[in-house]
């Protein structure tokens, strides 16, 4: 289930380009507003969460050397949990102003949600990430092993992505998937992103993808998100 949110800015202070963690703290924020229970056992439960939400898509770009300028923007937040959509949005109709930024705050209004008709999914489906893609593995360096960001040019990128969604579905619905299989047959637009979240950086990836995998995988990819960090604003996909 996915929604479409469109926002106001009421200020004229612009907001950093780095503004992912601002944004999925307010989100938390309202799901704990409008279901304190289902926020608490998200945060609290040590597995996957299964939601995500897009980066901003900016509606009227303003040019400005400082940071990220605009006037109205929307972004999308899925999950294949109807219950998780339902309170987000309730939490966002009950408190609509909201604030990103870090000294100089630029304020929100939330202007309009939209339920987003679900789509039909095939074996093999074309996809453009609205927010990048994190995935990471563990190697060797100096004879310890350290942590490290992968990208598409990467095949171990390919192996973690696909774990990880096999991983949490089968976490979120309780059974393995019936008939595993999962290809990226071509991957086009690659852009690097480096995205901080706290008080470190990730190294992740914007691009447009060919997925083949069986219907339930590929509609668990767009309903949850690809790759890793989906409920810090990571691997959201849109249907091309």
């Amino acid at each position: 289930m996915r929604c479409k949110v469109t926002i106001q800015k009421t200020t004229n202070n612009h907001i950093h380009y780095d503004y992912q963690y601002g944004l999925a703290s307010m989100l938390y924020a309202r799901l704990a507003s409008a279901n304190i229970t289902l926020a608490d056992k998200t945060h609290s439960h040590q597995g996957f969460k299964f939601y995500t939400f897009s980066n901003l898509i900016i509606e009227d770009r303003i040019p400005n050397k400082h940071g990220l300028d605009f006037n109205k923007a929307h972004f999308f937040i899925s999950s294949p949990d109807s219950e998780f959509i339902r309170s987000f949005t309730e939490g966002l109709l009950l408190e609509p102003e909201f604030f990103l930024g870090r000294v100089k705050k630029a304020n929100f209004i939330i202007e309009r949600i939209e339920i987003i008709p679900q789509l039909e999914m095939s074996e093999s489906c074309k996809f453009t990430t609205l927010s990048p893609v994190y995935a990471k593995t563990m190697r060797k360096k100096d004879g310890k092993l350290v942590e490290i960001d992968l990208y598409p040019k990467d095949s171990k990128f390919y192996e973690n992505v696909h774990t990880n969604l096999t991983s949490r579905y089968e976490e979120y619905y309780g059974h393995k998937v019936e008939h595993d299989h999962f290809e990226v047959l071509e991957v086009k637009n690659f852009k690097p992103k480096r995205v901080s979240i706290g008080n470190s950086f990730r190294r992740c990836s914007l691009m447009t993808l060919e997925l083949e995998a069986s219907p339930e995988i590929v509609r668990f990819a767009y309903d949850a998100g690809l790759g890793e960090k989906n409920a810090m604003g990571f691997g959201c996909l849109e249907v091309v």
